[in-house]
């Protein structure tokens, strides 16, 4: 009786046993200066993830967390976040509508070549589609196999991205066997892909478009892992980010959580802050 108590306790503390975190680094390098920066981490376990960008002291700016269905940006400076989900997407879609409806209104009643010049003016001072009082849609992606090319240690199948006309990414991707660990948190990453894609679409904001140009964006066009992503401006390569490391080991809770003592802020709000 003893025994099979002591097996039960075992038993239940190991089904209780969370997932091993995975812990993901990608160097970026500019292709016109060869400069490297250190690496960007992406922290994941048990459907959650945290991106953190590094930038030249090796610090990371911001980091954004993704859990329970909602996005945090936090900016470590300032010890703000902004917090976004289902119903914080619809209330910023409906005044951004309303926004453009106003806008709209408002040109209409100013002669042609007043209106030019105002939307000349606010152009760039205004995030996309506000300062011309209409909501842009975003852009598709045309995905082109182009072959093949090695990034070491790997042999990667190569896509070009274009948008429009212009090519704008080349993606080198990896079956997601050959990346030991990467199995059980590659539905993290899609999950989070088309959560921040319904994002941008809710909005109708082409200024916010770069989000969803990010190679992980694309898994479920790309059947792979991409260990190197190359960009590009006018036809020519700027950067390219590459596959470093990836290492299973323990993360703590509190990468997943907004630090206590951060401030939520609303970027929409006329204060600036709630």
């Amino acid at each position: 009786m003893k025994n099979a108590l002591w097996a039960s306790v075992i038993l239940s503390m190991m089904l209780g046993q969370p997932l091993a975190g995975v812990v993901v680094e990608m160097v970026s390098r500019d292709l016109r200066s060869n400069q490297e920066s250190p690496p960007d981490k992406t922290y994941l376990q048990n459907d959650r993830l945290r991106i953190e960008p590094h930038i030249n002291d090796g610090s990371p700016a911001t980091a954004m967390i993704f859990r329970d269905n909602t996005l945090f940006i936090l900016t470590q400076k300032d010890r703000t976040y902004i917090k976004m989900n289902e119903q914080t997407m619809g209330q910023l879609g409906a005044q951004i509508n309303s926004a453009m409806k106003q806008m709209q209104e408002q040109l209409a009643n100013l002669p042609p070549e007043q209106r030019a010049m105002m939307e000349q003016m606010m152009k760039g001072q205004m995030p996309d589609g506000l300062a011309t009082g209409r909501a842009n849609s975003i852009p598709s992606l045309r995905i082109v196999p182009a072959g093949t090319e090695r990034v070491e240690p790997y042999s990667c199948d190569k896509y070009e991205v274009y948008q429009g006309q212009e090519k704008t990414q080349e993606i080198c991707v990896v079956p997601v066997q050959q990346v030991a660990a990467l199995g059980e948190v590659m539905d993290t990453f899609r999950i989070m892909a088309r959560f921040t894609r319904k994002m941008v679409e809710s909005t109708g904001l082409g200024s916010l478009a770069s989000m969803t140009r990010n190679p992980f964006q694309i898994l479920d066009e790309i059947d792979g892992f991409p260990v190197l992503t190359r960009y590009f401006q006018k036809g020519q390569p700027t950067h390219e980010v590459r596959f470093k490391a990836i290492t299973q080991q323990d993360l703590s809770d509190d990468l997943f959580s907004v630090p206590t003592g951060y401030r939520e802020i609303d970027p929409f709000a006329r204060s600036g802050q709630r």
